[in-house]
């Protein structure tokens, strides 16, 4: 096989401040493999994965993106998410401070324009109303996929792509009706995954790492047996229920949101990426041993998520950094 073959991506998935334990990973790779973000074909994220992928088509090192998510003054994730507006009925956090955090990375280019790098932000678009010869026409909801790998995907400046996948409702407003990539999936690897085989590459050429934001495990522990509408959105008084409210401001759990959006992520894109990939595949998602909310600022937590990266079994992943991850000219590259 050649090598010029081979197709890598790294796939970041959603979790807010959790992505802190993403880029500690990332960064215990890169110190043993410093090419690694040089010889990835494709970065993909959704909603914080995709605001890791941004800052790293900026130019951004793994140790600034920790710096990014553990700093408490500049424009840090912990700064921002400090300032939270607890009011159920608006954002928690405003929209436009993280669309501004993304101009003032990449200005007015386009996805279209990155160069040297495939890139893949998810996100959702909510639909809505338009008038046609005095009529209003419904506009149906669609699941978007801003990319440089397809023609007509990447007409759309990086500031918008990312700001639009990390737009989670209840945490922020949608942006230019895009709401989070969670409503696409909020792990984008089998996205990607698609997106390749789709541009040519053959899927036996294909490698996968994923890096997660910390599994927690979730179930309905109720008899749900006679469950009517009711409980299925608003769920009972369980003190035996671990799982926690899926959006800010939330005041209880909906286990039927949280079975169709967290569910079928943390379990099931990993599932379907092995079976396509097999041993090319690998997932880095540590279990974490309570919830993390997606906006903590705790120091407690966030040294809990940095200790948590540093530790991530990465043996399969570095395995595949040596085979997949070489340099054409010069072979595997490892310090």
């Amino acid at each position: 096989m050649a090598e010029n073959t081979k197709f890598t991506i790294l796939s970041f998935v959603g979790g807010g401040i959790r992505g802190l334990m993403s880029v500690t990973i990332l960064n215990e790779l890169y110190t043993k493999f410093p090419h690694i973000l040089d010889n990835t074909d494709l970065i993909a994220g959704c909603s914080t994965g995709s605001i890791i992928t941004s800052e790293l088509l900026a130019g951004k090192t793994p140790p600034q993106l920790i710096t990014f998510f553990t700093e408490r003054t500049g424009r840090g994730e912990i700064e921002f998410y400090d300032n939270m507006n607890t009011n159920p009925k608006e954002p928690a956090y405003d929209i436009m401070d993280a669309y501004g955090s993304q101009f003032a990375l990449h200005g007015d280019k386009k996805v279209s324009a990155v160069e040297g790098k495939k890139v893949l932000f998810v996100s959702f678009n909510v639909g809505g109303l338009e008038v046609k010869n005095s009529l209003q026409t419904p506009i149906p909801w669609k699941p978007l996929m801003y990319t440089n790998m397809e023609p007509g995907l990447g007409d759309v400046t990086i500031a918008k792509a990312a700001t639009s996948s990390g737009a989670m409702p209840g945490q922020l407003g949608s942006y230019d009706g895009n709401v989070d990539g969670a409503f696409f999936n909020h792990d984008p690897t089998v996205a990607a995954i698609a997106l390749a085989v789709n541009a040519g590459h053959k899927l036996e050429d294909i490698t996968a790492i994923t890096f997660g934001t910390g599994y927690m495990p979730d179930w309905v522990a109720s008899d749900t047996h006679k469950w009517g509408a009711d409980q299925w959105m608003n769920g009972v008084a369980n003190p035996f229920n671990n799982t926690p409210p899926f959006l800010m401001n939330q005041a209880k759990p909906s286990p039927m949101l949280d079975m169709c959006l967290n569910g079928t992520s943390t379990e099931l894109m990993p599932m379907i990426a092995k079976m396509l990939l097999g041993d090319r595949y690998t997932n880095i998602n540590p279990t974490l041993p309570f919830f993390i909310p997606e906006n903590t600022t705790y120091q407690q937590a966030i040294d809990l998520l940095q200790d948590k990266g540093k530790h991530a079994d990465t043996a399969h992943a570095e395995v595949l950094l040596e085979k997949y991850w070489v340099d054409h000219v010069l072979g595997p590259v490892r310090t």
